[in-house]
This record gives C-alpha cells, structure tokens and sequence, in this order.
C-alpha cells in the first residue's frame, strides 16, 4: 500500500465519496458538499491526494454542486451570468463598470469563486428580460469604455423614447422583433402628432393604430 508523502502513513483509496469544500456565497462562507468523486486519503494527517483524472472529475463535481448551490438560493448560475453578458456583448469589465462594482467580480461569479449579491442578481435579471432597461443602463456610462456595444446598439439608444412608448401600448412585445423601418415608422408618427402641438383622442388612436 502507498506511503502519506507528507506524514509516510498508510494511504486508503475512496471511491465515489465526498469531500466538503469551503466556498464563498451571498451568505457567507459555506461548506459545499462534492459528490462522487474519488481519491486517496491519509487518515493520521487528513492530506487527500488526486490522480490527474481523478483532479479533473473533481473539478466537474464541483461545479456542479456549486450550481446547485446557487439554484438553492434561487440566483443566475454561472452559465447564465455569462449568456446575459454575451447577448449584449459585453466584456467581463464592462459589465462590472455598468453594475458599477469592483474589478474581478464578474470572473469570480462565472468561476464559482464566489456568488453574486441578490441585488445584483435582480439587477441581471432585469437587464436580461428589459432591453430598455439595459439600454437605460448603457446611456449612463462612459462611452470610451464602450464604443463597441455602443455602436452594436445604437439605433436602439437613439430610438428609447419610441421603444418605451411602444411597450407601454404592447407590453408584452419583443423589441428585438420589431423591423428598424418598423421603428422608424412610429417615430415619424409621433414626430407628427407632436409637431402639431395638439394630442387628442384621434391623434391617440393615430398612434395605437400606427404600432
């Protein structure tokens, strides 16, 4: 049988066991559970040792069990904190100068290094199911910081005023679907009833007709 290299003590071989990990979460610091896994353990010294294969499936089991974790406390996992950032094509800074936090966090929160607050985590969510929202959010930051997500959304920043005033009428629509000559459009209608300075009941059916 193996020698402990740390204490020369008998090694024992576990198979699908678990280990608790020491992770940091919105609550705190926290034991996660890692589930079937195996490896090689001294039980005088409590070193445990992994081969490469058996390292790599601990990784996995990790991260699994750490996004469940994060399910139970009903936050974005990790995957999906990256597809909200990716959608709007935001760089892991650029999304942390618009939740205007500290450097560093985003990666963490994709990693599993650490969890998200649960403000934060509204706030993505806001961000992921309101494109006005985010666009709002984008109007309010440094535009030399995002020249490129800028310009990838810039006739919708030049066109909020619309997009707003058309989910007030349809709620439930999705801007994203809407033609940009559709935009445009309704721009040019609102252009006029405004232009005549006078907003009536048929100026109002005029512009629920025209979206």
């Amino acid at each position: 049988m193996k020698k402990c290299p740390i204490c020369n003590h008998e090694l024992e071989k576990v198979n699908n066991g678990t280990l608790q990990s020491k992770h940091k979460t919105s609550n705190g610091c926290k034991d996660i559970l890692v589930e079937n896994i195996s490896y090689t353990k001294c039980d005088y010294c409590k070193e445990v040792f992994f081969t490469p294969e058996e390292s790599q499936n601990y990784e996995i089991q990790l991260e699994k069990a750490l996004e469940k974790e994060r399910k139970c406390e009903h936050l974005l996992t990790a995957k999906e904190i990256k597809m909200i950032r990716k959608k709007y094509g935001l760089t892991q800074l650029q999304l942390e100068l618009l939740l205007k936090i500290g450097p560093k966090n985003v990666a963490k929160w994709e990693t599993y290094k650490s969890n998200q607050s649960q403000t934060i985590d509204n706030l993505l969510r806001r961000m992921n199911d309101d494109y006005c929202f985010f666009l709002k959010m984008l109007n309010s930051v440094e535009i030399k910081d995002f020249q490129n997500v800028i310009t990838t959304h810039s006739f919708y920043l030049e066109n909020i005023f619309i997009l707003e005033l058309i989910l007030k009428i349809y709620p439930d629509v999705n801007i994203k679907t809407l033609s940009k000559e559709f935009i445009l459009y309704v721009n040019k209608v609102i252009t006029e009833i405004l232009s005549s300075k006078v907003i009536n009941q048929n100026s109002q059916l005029v512009l629920k007709e025209a979206v």
